[in-house]
């Protein structure tokens, strides 16, 4: 009976060498990814293009399923940081809440835009809107988080009880559109 491996990473880098291990592991992931898709996205194939010995990828990654979850990590962490960027960069011009939704969404549709091949299969390898991935629910709760406090400082302007549910359909409306745009364009739509 084969032994099942995890799909989450095993350790963390701790010192600047191994940190830039993980950092060449990752990059030679999202290349291979690009350019070769899943079906030749092999661990030894990752090793390879990022220098590496086999043993010290699976020191830090035990499958490839626990490299791309590593990438959705990465790509999630990245995504935060340009929507906290964009709603405190509002906040502090005191934009109204219509141009701040604007920017939000042009913000999430730029993250989709920036990066197609990989984000197409992240979307299609890691499970995503059925609360199986601790990753996607991360990404999902911080977003939120970030939408819920700046509407919390328009409450002058939102009624009563609103605002958690305007900030979960805000984030959960733009992520799936920009999902369902980046999968399912049809070509007439594309320029």
């Amino acid at each position: 009976m084969r032994k099942k491996t995890s799909n989450l990473p095993r350790k963390r880098p701790s010192q600047e060498r191994s940190a830039a291990t993980v950092a060449a592991i990752l990059r030679a992931s999202a290349h291979i990814l690009r350019q070769r898709g899943w079906e030749e996205f092999t661990t030894n194939a990752v090793a390879k293009r990022a220098g590496v010995s086999i043993g010290s990828l699976y020191q830090y990654f035990p499958s490839k399923e626990a490299i791309l979850a590593a990438l959705a990590e990465q790509h999630g962490e990245e995504a935060i940081a340009i929507l906290k960027q964009v709603v405190l960069s509002a906040s502090d011009k005191k934009l109204p809440i219509a141009e701040t939704v604007r920017q939000y969404i042009q913000a999430s549709v730029a993250m989709h835009a920036a990066d197609p091949q990989l984000h197409r299969i992240l979307i299609d390898r890691i499970p995503y809107f059925t609360g199986k991935s601790p990753l996607m629910r991360k990404f999902f709760e911080e977003a939120f988080a970030v939408v819920q406090l700046w509407l919390s400082s328009q409450k002058h302007l939102i009624r009563p009880g609103e605002i958690d549910a305007m900030s979960y359909m805000l984030v959960t409306t733009v992520e799936s559109v920009s999902h369902l745009d980046l999968l399912d364009r049809p070509k007439s739509l594309t320029h």
